[in-house]
């Protein structure tokens, strides 16, 4: 068998089996209600000494609007803290976006692109994070950290509208009581990093607020998605072009 052939038939094979679409995603409060009352995704739990947070709007990333977003907390010897988890290959693949579907917010506003692969084996996963729009978190930077078999990814970020993304809606006037301004982590799914997970295996993102305070933070969701590892997507690329090369002949 020719070389191009054997590449054109393990290309085939790899897009074939990345056909299905999907990604796991982790909300807070589940009931998708602003009423006092938390319902808590099995996959989320606070940490340090906190034991309670306050439920508010939700965010309306894609894949996460039926969820009620918290905030603050009763932390006070530790920081607010926040922990979502997944085990890849035992918990199941609960969101759909189709490859190069837009990760941004219900109104058809964002900046990230879906991989289109099926989470749930060993890999590389992007890992989004997601909060509603505000102007009042007071405790200042949340740091983030979302744990690898690798580097773990640790960023700080300003979760007020604005603070990692400029707005992207374009017409209405900013209302972050409505819930408009979609940018960065506002209203869409800011790509924290890239982490490498081994099935069978559980990680934890931690979001710790810089300072206690009635909005220390404010969080809604987070999602891990699979990603073509650098020799895939490289095979990929040389399978494509052999192939337009083979076209063209």
């Amino acid at each position: 068998m020719k070389m191009r052939d054997l590449m054109l038939g393990l290309t085939s094979s790899l897009v074939m089996a990345a056909g299905a679409n999907a990604a796991f995603v982790v909300g807070t409060d589940t009931d998708g209600l602003d009423n006092g009352v938390n319902v808590l995704d099995p996959n989320f739990s606070y940490g340090g000494d906190t034991t309670s947070a306050s439920d508010s709007i939700s965010s309306s990333a894609v894949g996460v609007s039926g969820f009620a977003s918290l905030f603050g907390g009763n932390g006070s010897a530790s920081p607010d803290t926040y922990v979502f988890s997944y085990t890849p290959g035992t918990d199941a693949d609960n969101f759909s976006p189709a490859a190069g579907s837009l990760l941004g917010s219900t109104t058809g506003f964002g900046t990230e692109t879906a991989s289109g692969l099926v989470g749930g084996v060993s890999g590389q996963y992007n890992v989004y994070v997601t909060a509603p729009a505000s102007t009042n978190i007071s405790g200042g930077a949340t740091t983030i950290t979302a744990l690898s078999d690798s580097t773990d990814v640790v960023e700080s970020l300003d979760l007020n509208s604005g603070g990692t993304g400029a707005d992207l809606v374009v017409g209405p006037v900013d209302d972050p009581d409505n819930n408009i301004f979609v940018g960065g982590a506002n209203n869409a799914w800011y790509l924290l990093g890239t982490v490498d997970l081994t099935a069978g295996t559980t990680y934890t993102v931690t979001w710790e607020a810089g300072t206690n305070s009635f909005v220390s933070m404010r969080a809604a969701g987070v999602m891990w998605e699979r990603v073509p590892e650098p020799a895939t997507a490289s095979l990929l690329g040389l399978g494509a072009l052999a192939m337009l090369r083979r076209r063209s002949a």
